[in-house]
């Protein structure tokens, strides 16, 4: 019997090879990110095929199979869904298995243990290099006047028998070691035995011209009151910065909250994680990673660029707030030009200067720009309604048009509006203005008057900044993929 042909074998090695070779392309895309959340889309896909497959060889006159997948494809079908399903929770921030236990092996059944760290302190100058090496647990890090390092605060031991724990407390001391202007600290809990969990929890005071290098497994970095560089890396933790007079660099593979508050310098975050918060930020601040909760930038005073799986953004200040929220962008007094990139998201831009450039897959768009002269405004939607409140004494050039909708044209002057097919364009001009690019394939567009002027921008002290760049900000040049 002649085999049956299929075409889900050769669309599946179609999608693969599409997706390997975006990677190849563009390296920072990552696959194993985007089959962490997509895929059931495949079982989804795969359905299709078949149920089209079974259709088209019915209405060609031959018998539908009783069984749609075979016993080999539910296998198939049961193995996705256990890898999927486990590729999600590992990737998790906090997922129920690491709450129970599952990862840290004993820790489901062992005892803890606690014990305090003996006080250490040692003079290390006014301007030293912290370094703090692999550790497991919490570090609290307060800048002080004193040109020395204090260490203390306690350990947990996690083991089955009481015994066990002192050993693993006895081979895991905490150690300051300093070397030039350089000062190391050691947990040493590698050399914990097997059946064993030591987790360090520190409290440090250091001189507050020091700078900050800290590598973690696990554990929060609570970190206020320096002048120097912070630079931190770990596989899952949270990050609170107060107070910080040099650059920032936080690399997180998980993390439930990063938290930024009045940073002299740039911030730099990479990595994955839930929410961010950064306020109070003088330097250049750069977002490049996959944070799946609420991101909050306020009061940012050089240019800002987020790239994340979603979405892309640049911006020259944000004197206001840009709220990132999954499905939604909200934005207020902000300083552009304003370049965006989403995917499925509603976006709202509320006082911004310096023109826009927008693109958004599927999503509404409001927008209302400051009463200063208009800048190059350009949306284009795929789909989605477009919602445009120009101010009155605006001057632009219209071009609007949607391929499946309505347009309502609230601002009268000199533009005129016509349909086409399923869709409508309206075109001209009030005085001698930008341009104004308003397109959108399936959804409707308003053009309307202001009802009021936008709100200032303000700086933290409340007074009115000016929305014009800084002449000593230079200006974020953005780079598409």
């Amino acid at each position: 019997m002649r085999p049956r042909a299929s075409l889900t074998g050769p669309l599946v090695l179609i999608v693969v090879g599409v997706v390997f070779l975006i990677h190849a392309i563009t390296p920072e895309f990552s696959v194993t990110n985007l089959f962490f959340h997509y895929w059931p889309y495949l079982l989804i896909l795969w359905g299709v095929i078949a149920f089209i497959e079974v259709n088209i060889r019915f209405a060609r006159g031959g018998q539908a199979p009783a069984n749609g997948v075979s016993g080999l494809g539910w296998m198939v079908v049961l193995v996705i869904c256990l890898i999927g399903v486990a590729a999600y929770e590992i990737h998790r921030v906090n997922p129920w298995w690491r709450q129970v236990g599952w990862e840290r092996g004993i820790e489901a059944f062992g005892s803890e243990h606690e014990y305090t760290i003996d006080p250490q302190k040692k003079g290390v100058g006014a301007t030293p290099r912290i370094v703090l090496e692999s550790l497991r647990g919490d570090v609290k890090i307060t800048g002080t006047d004193a040109p020395e390092i204090s260490l203390g605060g306690r350990k947990l031991v996690r083991a089955f028998e009481e015994r066990l724990a002192d050993v693993a407390n006895r081979d895991t001391p905490i150690d300051i070691a300093v070397e030039g202007n350089m000062v190391i600290v050691r947990s040493h809990q590698d050399r914990a035995d097997s059946r064993s969990r030591v987790t360090a929890n520190l409290e440090l005071s250091v001189p507050k011209g020091a700078s900050v290098e800290a590598t973690g497994i696990g554990g929060d970095f609570d970190i206020s009151g320096l002048t120097g560089d912070v630079d931190l890396s770990s596989s899952n933790a949270g990050v609170r910065l107060q107070d910080i007079g040099g650059n920032v660099k936080i690399d997180t593979r998980r993390s439930d909250l990063i938290r930024c508050l009045n940073v002299k310098g740039g911030v730099d975050l990479r990595g994955h994680g839930s929410d961010v918060e950064l306020t109070q930020i003088a330097g250049q601040v750069t977002v490049n990673g996959n944070y799946t909760g609420s991101v909050s930038l306020r009061d940012l005073a050089k240019p800002v660029r987020l790239e994340s799986l979603r979405t892309k953004l640049a911006v020259e200040q944000v004197p206001g707030e840009i709220r990132i929220e999954r499905g939604s962008l909200n934005a207020r007094n902000v300083i552009g030009p304003v370049k965006l990139t989403a995917h499925s998201t509603d976006i709202t831009l509320n006082g911004f200067t310096e023109g826009l450039d927008l693109t958004v897959d599927r999503g509404d768009v409001e927008l209302r720009p400051q009463s200063a002269p208009l800048g190059r405004i350009a949306v284009h939607a795929r789909s989605g309604n477009i919602d445009m409140a120009l101010p009155a004494g605006a001057k632009f050039a219209m071009n609007a048009a949607t391929g499946n909708g309505d347009i309502d044209n609230q601002f009268g002057g000199g533009l005129s509006e016509r349909s086409e097919g399923r869709g409508a364009k309206l075109e001209g001009s009030v005085g001698d203005g930008p341009d104004v690019s308003l397109v959108t394939q399936h959804g409707n567009i308003t053009v309307r008057k202001s009802s009021g002027e936008p709100n200032s921008p303000k700086d933290s002290g409340g007074e009115p900044v000016s929305t014009k760049p800084r002449d000593n900000v230079a200006r974020l040049v953005w780079v598409g993929r």
